[in-house]
């Protein structure tokens, strides 16, 4: 799955909420996203280990 079909598939209101948490924050879009999966993965250890792996 394309990053545009991501996209897609995401709501409007969503994408505008996410948007403005990411501004409150000073923070872009990708930043945010990143910060999330960090968040996420720092208490599921398969999910860092699948994080990290990709970086590799």
């Amino acid at each position: 799955m394309s990053m545009k079909t991501v996209s897609a598939a995401v709501p409007a209101n969503v994408k505008a909420e996410a948007a403005a948490v990411a501004a409150a924050h000073g923070m872009s879009m990708a930043a945010l996203l990143r910060e999330l999966l960090a968040r996420v993965a720092a208490r599921d250890a398969e999910t860092l280990a699948w994080l990290d792996k990709a970086r590799r």
